[in-house]
């Protein structure tokens, strides 16, 4: 049959499930979060921009060399970074993917593997697919969408898969609910401050004879 309409990436390439689309989704928005949380002062968008570029291809390093996922491998570690999920060609960009970077496009003539057919030959007519990953930002560098889509040459999304980002973000709030509990406190003892009572006529010159005694035993 031949293909109509917005296609998941499963249905094109059997090895792009959700769950992988998914687990290496994550990665991406930790290593991003972990950026925007060591802002410094003097960092910009562009200064983010790359350096959460460089954090996310670390992560996904990082995974890979961990061997937790036999799926996941890299293809070009280099400042390019491809990355393969089920032997699939995979880059990444931020940005929405109605405006597809034009520099992940171009990447497709230098890199031929990163043009995939899909899998199932029941579908006819897939065109050359570039997939990969493209984040959407917000002012405060926060993630507000994780995409991973399956391009054509001319930017026009073929597959697409919204990654669950709302449930990748733990609330602030719910971060300090187990730490800190009320805790019962013993009342204060409270006690009443007593002035002195002044001393009478003989009770002041008893002091003083006491005293001058004291003074005659110190010679």
């Amino acid at each position: 049959m031949e293909w109509t309409g917005m296609l998941q990436p499963f249905e094109i390439n059997e090895k792009l499930t959700n769950e992988r689309i998914d687990t290496v989704g994550q990665l991406l928005v930790e290593a991003h979060n972990e950026v925007i949380d060591k802002e410094e002062t003097y960092d910009n968008g562009w200064s983010t921009g790359c350096r959460s570029y460089a954090w996310r291809s670390s992560k996904v390093s990082q995974a890979v060399d961990s061997g937790e996922f036999p799926w996941l491998s890299i293809i070009d570690g280099s400042l390019r970074f491809i990355f393969s999920i089920g032997g699939t060609p995979v880059s990444m960009f931020r940005g929405n993917t109605d405006k597809p970077k034009q520099n992940i496009l171009s990447r497709a003539t230098s890199y031929p593997e990163l043009r995939q057919f899909g899998l199932f030959t029941e579908l006819e007519d897939i065109p050359n697919l570039v997939w990969s990953y493209a984040m959407e930002t917000g002012p405060g560098g926060e993630v507000l969408s994780l995409q991973f889509v399956g391009l054509t040459d001319f930017g026009e999304v073929i597959a697409q898969r919204d990654v669950p980002v709302d449930e990748m973000l733990t609330p602030l709030s719910s971060i300090y609910d187990e730490e800190y509990k009320p805790v019962s406190l013993p009342a204060a003892s409270v006690s009443i401050r007593q002035n002195p009572r002044p001393k009478t006529g003989n009770e002041e010159e008893t002091e003083e004879k006491r005293m001058a005694g004291n003074d005659d035993s110190g010679r």
